[in-house]
């Protein structure tokens, strides 16, 4: 995804501490950023009532133009960016991408909680 020009980021709720243990548990290669007000998340559309955070994937270009929003999981959401890098005539996304992509559905399913990404 980088190779095409994109820069990735997470967002959470959580606090920077549980964000960083997340990161290195799941070996994220990418920063996650806190929003313990859920103030940008709930702009952007992904707030879940009362309390929590909907799992999805915003592309937006450096000029503002967003190219896709979508709610959904991991492997969900990594075919959506996927379309996106092709679109853009990039080569796709490797397999690491999918095999975190894939580990992190497990994890989600496993453990009964939604890990912010």
């Amino acid at each position: 995804m980088t190779a095409a020009g994109l820069s990735i980021y997470g967002l959470s709720t959580d606090s920077p501490k549980a964000n960083t243990t997340f990161k290195d548990k799941q070996k994220l290669p990418y920063p996650l950023l806190c929003n313990p007000s859920a103030s940008l998340i709930g702009a952007i559309g992904l707030k879940k009532a009362p309390k929590g955070t909907t799992r999805g994937v915003f592309v937006v270009k450096k000029n503002g133009e967003v190219l896709a929003a979508e709610p959904g999981g991991p492997a969900a959401t990594l075919d959506v960016v996927k379309a996106v890098v092709e679109k853009m005539g990039g080569s796709g996304v490797g397999e690491k991408a999918e095999a975190r992509a894939a580990q992190a559905e497990k994890e989600e399913s496993k453990d009964g909680e939604a890990a912010k990404l």
